[in-house]
């Protein structure tokens, strides 16, 4: 490593943690170096309100500002790309006191970083049911498949698809938060980004299937999720809208 790269390494080492003192050996008095940390947490706190506007809307600007800063100032960037920084903010919710009021709040967050992710992920190319024809249907049930990345199956006890929904533009808020839990499904297509609500049974087999379970497995969870679920049903549904890349036994 040159000079120059370990000097800009050090300090954004020193930027990113604002605990440390400032290095005499980087030339930055503590003045200048206040400058540097205050405008890198700006730009988290302005990263986080991109990602979350639903929380944001939900607990309004003044509020969201301060979850903000108290997560950058808990959390710095481990990557060079913002996309990635945030991912943590629900878990963050969940056990921050000022948050305890909303308690649905950190789902919605979790479920608001699954769109973000969606958007992000790389293109992958989907099977259609006719990659199966040479699988005899005996081994069925064995078959393990792969979701696409850009693809997330979130379950929660309130109901995070209608207030995730409510929040959108044209969208009229009407969520009964004792109406008991939600599943959903964030999936991209043709690059824009949806949240579906799933049935019980749908979204057992899919979360199933994205832990690597085989579909023995995970229509065993939709059965006891879901006590008339449809399987070949579902199976059609999975490849004719693009939710499997890979498969095997």
């Amino acid at each position: 490593m040159t000079p120059e790269a370990r000097w800009q390494t050090a300090l954004l080492e020193l930027i990113a943690r604002q605990e440390q003192p400032p290095d005499d050996t980087l030339g930055l008095d503590a003045a200048g170096l206040a400058v540097y940390r205050n405008n890198y947490r700006l730009g988290l706190m302005d990263t986080l309100k991109m990602i979350y506007p639903v929380c944001g809307q939900i607990v309004g600007e003044e509020f969201f500002t301060g979850l903000a800063r108290e997560y950058s100032k808990r959390n710095a960037s481990l990557s060079g790309n913002l996309h990635e920084y945030g991912g943590l903010f629900g878990d963050f919710l969940q056990g921050f006191p000022p948050a305890q009021t909303l308690p649905y709040l950190a789902d919605v967050a979790r479920l608001e970083w699954a769109v973000h992710r969606s958007y992000y992920a790389i293109d992958q190319q989907a099977l259609t049911a006719v990659a199966l024809t040479g699988v005899a249907a005996e081994h069925y049930g064995a078959l393990q498949f792969r979701l696409p990345d850009s693809c997330t199956v979130l379950s929660s006890p309130w109901p995070i698809v209608g207030i995730w929904q409510g929040h959108q533009p044209g969208h009229a808020l009407e969520v009964n938060l004792d109406a008991g839990g939600e599943a959903a499904l964030v999936q991209r297509n043709a690059g824009r980004v949806g949240v579906t609500l799933l049935s019980p049974g749908m979204a057992a087999l899919l979360h199933s299937l994205q832990q690597g379970e085989t579909l023995g497995q995970a229509a065993e969870q939709a059965l006891q999720a879901e006590a008339d679920f449809d399987l070949q049903a579902a199976l059609l549904h999975l490849f004719t809208d693009g939710l499997i890349t890979e498969f095997h036994l």
